[in-house]
């Protein structure tokens, strides 16, 4: 059974990165919009749920820090639990998008399953209320 979920686990990171060039492309685009929305003086928000939370807090400090990029991520258990409270956890990304993003922000969701609803509830906020997620 462990063997089992390994193979699985690697044959879908294969699969993934398989196409190469698709990922460098990507990675590229996304490079060009974080900076182009520096340039024009706005900001990154970045949020993830779980261990992609980490991921988040790390990749917003490595941004500011390292690349002189303003950017901030959604990872304070008051924030987190107040929206979720109020508004249920599915849409507290969402609902936290819509109070601190302004228009030409970036909005970076992580989600390792791609299937979180708050994150991506949170990107559906982010396309409709006029910035950028990716």
């Amino acid at each position: 059974m462990e063997n089992d979920f390994l193979e699985n686990y690697f044959r879908e990171i294969t699969e993934l990165i398989s196409d190469s060039s698709k990922v460098i492309n990507d990675l590229i685009d996304v490079k060009k919009t974080i900076l182009l929305a520096s340039k024009r003086g706005k900001k990154i928000i970045i949020a993830g749920n779980g261990g992609s939370s980490a991921i988040a807090s790390h990749f917003s400090v490595d941004l500011t820090k390292n690349a002189n990029i303003r950017c901030t991520n959604f990872n304070e258990p008051d924030l987190i639990t107040c929206f979720s409270n109020d508004y249920g956890y599915e849409h507290w990304v969402e609902k936290a998008v819509e109070f601190y993003g302004d228009e030409g922000d970036v909005f970076i969701g992580i989600s390792s399953s791609g299937s979180s609803k708050n994150i991506l509830n949170g990107c559906h906020a982010a396309h409709e209320n006029f910035f950028s997620s990716v």
